[in-house]
């Protein structure tokens, strides 16, 4: 896009495939998230897509996977 980015959106699943829920309700402006609301013991797949400054989102990034330690 010839767009500068205007933000991510932060999508989670449990699975690498998908479905992934969108997790934040406005646009994160930062390159690092923090997911509060995980359960120890599970595993979660996080994908990004980026928005330019005319609202297009990109694809989903390739999925990165976070096992939560158990308590």
């Amino acid at each position: 896009s010839s767009s500068s980015v205007a933000g991510y959106n932060i999508y989670r699943g449990t699975s690498a495939s998908g479905p992934f829920t969108k997790l934040n309700s406005a646009l994160d402006s930062a390159t690092n998230y923090t997911d509060s609301s995980v359960q120890g013991g599970k595993t979660y797949y996080y994908v990004a897509t980026s928005v330019d400054g005319g609202g297009t989102e990109s694809g989903y990034s390739s999925a990165v996977s976070v096992t939560i330690p158990t308590p």
